[in-house]
């Protein structure tokens, strides 16, 4: 279920596109005044329909932090009765009457379309709208079992509750989420950048830990893709977005892969390649990274270890022969009466292998190994 707010709100945000900042507030003050008018109108309905269907109304203080839990809004502080919750889903809290609008429809009271709401609203249970719009408030306020057990029926819908909504109390609907996801590429932005972090960027630990760690235990490859798209399009993030956030999301996705392929090889190993990969692309992550202390991760720790290893083992240099008889000599070992392997032309390149000693290990084009002494090389 998708909501959308009143069409009104559609044509003022493309109307005041063009306005200066002080015209906008006015505008959408405007806006949000017209709407409590609008809301005035059918709430009797909607507290009527969640009534009817045993709704739980609670007690302000707890209603009010419950929405702080799940969206981080706190509904105190807002200037209207009806406050949009940006969970990428566009709810509601009705902070008088403590219950979220979830309804898609158009009410067409503003804007003259005049359609049937109130008739919808007494519907009943024989209109999908009302009963998702009495399950969701059932589930997120009530943490109601059958409402629960109802929702968990539908993909969708449970997709709705557990990620955009950040409900993840029930491990029913936990289990049904992780079970049933498709492939990163099939999931909208949005929902990505849900999955990864809370609503409420108040708590103490923004990342999604428990939902992502059960994702990494079940269908591993789906975290692996998840950080390549962090990766990929962390910098349309960055203005709204503290930097550290995002790579300490990318540490924790990376350290949960590694977990789960602790066991395998190096080549088989899909978090070590993502340490890689990163690493190369972006070499001050590596230094980001060792500035946070690898954000406390010790598999990231021991695994940039072998990762510097490596590539200190795997740095290559190259020099070119200087001699100025046209040629020097490649000998077997470091002294000038060794056996002599090859001859090498004045200005070929040739691969470095050691340069600690007056005599250097080097690797010819043709492959062989042999030592030249070092003023007979310049490196590049």
């Amino acid at each position: 279920m998708r909501s959308l707010m009143i069409s009104i709100l559609v044509v003022s945000i493309v109307s005041f596109s063009s306005c200066n900042s002080q015209t906008k507030e006015k505008r959408i003050e405007s806006m949000k005044k017209n709407e409590d008018k609008l809301y005035a109108e059918y709430m009797p309905l909607m507290r009527d329909l969640l009534k009817n269907n045993n709704y739980k109304f609670l007690e302000h203080s707890v209603f009010k932090n419950k929405v702080i839990e799940y969206f981080g809004v706190d509904i105190d502080n807002a200037k209207f009765n009806d406050v949009y919750l940006e969970s990428g889903l566009g709810y509601t809290a009705l902070s008088n009457e403590g219950f979220i609008d979830t309804y898609q429809v158009d009410r067409g009271v503003i804007d003259g379309a005049g359609d049937a709401f109130a008739d919808i609203l007494k519907d009943g249970l024989n209109n999908d709208y009302n009963i998702d719009f009495i399950n969701y408030n059932k589930v997120l306020f009530n943490d109601d079992l059958s409402a629960i057990s109802k929702v968990n029926v539908d993909k969708d819908k449970v997709e709705d509750i557990v990620v955009y909504l950040n409900y993840e109390k029930n491990n029913l609907l936990n289990n049904s989420f992780v079970k049933n996801i498709k492939k990163v590429d099939n999931y909208n932005e949005s929902f990505k950048w849900h999955l990864l972090w809370y609503n409420n960027k108040t708590k103490p630990d923004v990342i999604r830990k428990k939902i992502l760690q059960d994702i990494a235990n079940k269908k591993p490859d789906f975290i692996f893709d998840l950080a390549y798209f962090l990766n990929n399009n962390s910098n349309k993030i960055k203005e709204k977005t503290d930097g550290s956030l995002i790579d300490a999301t990318l540490a924790f996705l990376i350290e949960v892969e590694l977990q789960h392929y602790e066991d395998k090889d190096l080549n088989d190993n899909k978090g070590y390649s993502l340490l890689n990969n990163f690493y190369i692309q972006n070499p001050k992550m590596l230094d980001r990274f060792k500035s946070q202390k690898f954000y406390g991760y010790p598999l990231i720790d021991s695994y940039t270890k072998k990762y510097l290893l490596m590539s200190e083992e795997n740095e290559v240099s190259y020099g070119k022969v200087i001699d100025p008889d046209g040629y020097t000599n490649v000998r077997k070992d470091k002294n000038s009466t060794s056996a002599i392997i090859e001859k090498i032309k004045s200005g070929e390149r040739v691969e470095i292998l050691d340069d600690s000693e007056n005599w250097w290990l080097i690797k010819t084009n043709s492959g062989s190994k042999g030592y030249v002494y070092k003023t007979k090389i310049k490196s590049e």
